[in-house]
């Protein structure tokens, strides 16, 4: 959409946020609301990943928005990676490479916003969708609720950066028992292990996440966005030796020919046979 250059920025950004196809989102104040939009499980394609990276990235610069709530429609955050349009091409090892940077991208947007963002979570949250959530500074999930990683079981790992993210958050032994087990990790177990912030009735997940919000809009602005950075430098040590290889890592697993063993084996509900 061209807009008139005589618009102010920030509803020049408002209007570009209308016209996503895989996402959702709205504005109540200083709240911006970014949910999936991929019915009926919200499932991660090339086009929602760059639409999301997108969407960050334009609301990074914007002052008149303090918090943004990453969210999804329908009963289910999401169910992950759309593994039919990504197992329906051959996949070649530079795809492999490809697909990492542009979920780096991906999560640098989420982490490098000067906002507050709340991961509000319902139903599924699977892989990609754990990734993002991870990204986010809070995480509120319902009862029902639960983490799901996958990649194992398909012939990848827990890429876009997440397997540091996740012995950061939980410690190396039970990082890896989530990521090598596969074994769905539900709600109560999340906040145990500090993957959670709180955990609410599935009704009222809308509510409890903007009361949460209530409790941080009435602090100093730049007090809370300094705390963020200072919160992010601390725990991002080491980050820096894992990123730039990891895309080369992935290369080299696809060219084995697990990844694609492991997601036709899964289109076709059937075990694989590495």
């Amino acid at each position: 959409m061209d807009v008139p250059s005589f618009f102010p920025d920030h509803l020049i950004l408002e209007n570009q946020l209308k016209n996503y196809e895989t996402l959702q989102i709205t504005r109540s104040g200083e709240i911006l609301k970014i949910a999936l939009n991929r019915p009926k499980l919200n499932l991660f394609n090339e086009k929602m990943i760059r639409e999301l990276t997108h969407a960050f990235t334009r609301q990074r610069d914007n002052m008149d928005i303090r918090f943004i709530i990453l969210t999804a429609t329908g009963e289910n955050f999401t169910a992950g990676v759309d593994l039919k349009e990504f197992g329906s091409r051959d996949i070649k090892p530079v795809d492999g490479r490809k697909n990492q940077l542009l979920g780096h991208d991906l999560m640098h947007s989420i982490e490098n916003l000067e906002q507050v963002t709340v991961a509000s979570l319902r139903g599924i949250v699977c892989g990609a969708g754990m990734a993002i959530a991870q990204a986010c500074d809070f995480r509120i999930m319902t009862e029902d609720s639960y983490f799901l990683v996958p990649e194992t079981q398909i012939g990848t790992y827990y890429t876009w950066g997440c397997t540091p993210r996740l012995v950061r958050m939980v410690g190396a032994s039970k990082a890896m028992e989530i990521i090598m087990t596969c074994d769905p990790l539900n709600a109560e177990e999340a906040y145990r292990l500090n993957l959670a912030n709180k955990v609410v009735k599935n009704e009222s997940l809308d509510e409890e996440t903007n009361k949460f919000i209530d409790k941080i809009v009435s602090k100093s602005p730049t007090s809370i966005r300094i705390t963020k950075k200072i919160v992010q430098g601390a725990s991002m040590v080491g980050f820096g030796n894992m990123l730039p290889v990891e895309p080369e890592l992935m290369q080299g697993l696809v060219h084995t020919g697990e990844t694609k063993e492991g997601i036709s084996a899964f289109l076709k509900r059937q075990p694989p046979k590495y």
